[in-house]
């Protein structure tokens, strides 16, 4: 009996603690991302834009928001292509760069605010965004992105633009070209 208990508690301890590091780093950024927390983009989603750009040439990828990284380290495996990500939770900062670490990807993740971020030297911007945060960065990506620039859009559609391509994968992703 003795063990059974200390084999839960060895179980059930770790997953409380990371529980409370998400709980911590949700909780330490709440007014900056406007109540949005950290969710991952699903395969499925993924997999449909990596499908989309697949045919393009070299280019400079942006996730805004990265959460684990989980997208960027996708488009490295399937593309070649080592983006970078601006996360400012710090628990999913900490599991994209522990992630990198482990695959030994050389994706750069910024533990810092996008809106604070120059975005004219990307080709790609992919973010996965609430509406009240895509508010605010539509202006930003107006005023910064490059001529021919793309701009991907998970759920939620970019006020202020006309998508080129809707996709339905799950929830709808748009597609944006300066």
């Amino acid at each position: 009996m003795k063990f059974l208990l200390l084999g839960i508690l060895s179980f059930l301890l770790p997953l409380a603690f990371i529980k409370l590091c998400y709980a911590i780093g949700t909780i330490s950024v709440i007014r900056r991302t406007k109540g949005a927390l950290f969710v991952s983009t699903s395969k499925a989603k993924i997999e449909a834009i990596l499908d989309e750009l697949e045919g393009q040439a070299n280019f400079h990828l942006v996730d805004l928001g990265c959460g684990d990284g989980r997208f960027l380290r996708a488009v490295y495996r399937r593309l070649g292509v080592a983006g970078e990500g601006y996360e400012i939770n710090p628990w999913a900062y900490f599991l994209a760069r522990l992630k990198n670490i482990l695959t030994g990807m050389p994706i750069k993740i910024y533990r810092k605010n996008f809106f604070e971020a120059d975005l004219s030297k990307y080709d790609v911007i992919f973010f996965y965004l609430f509406p009240d945060l895509l508010l605010d960065l539509a202006p930003k990506l107006r005023k910064e992105a490059k001529p021919g620039a793309i701009f991907i859009s998970a759920n939620f559609p970019l006020p202020g633009f006309k998508p080129y391509k809707v996709l339905k994968v799950e929830d709808p992703i748009y597609f944006y070209r300066v």
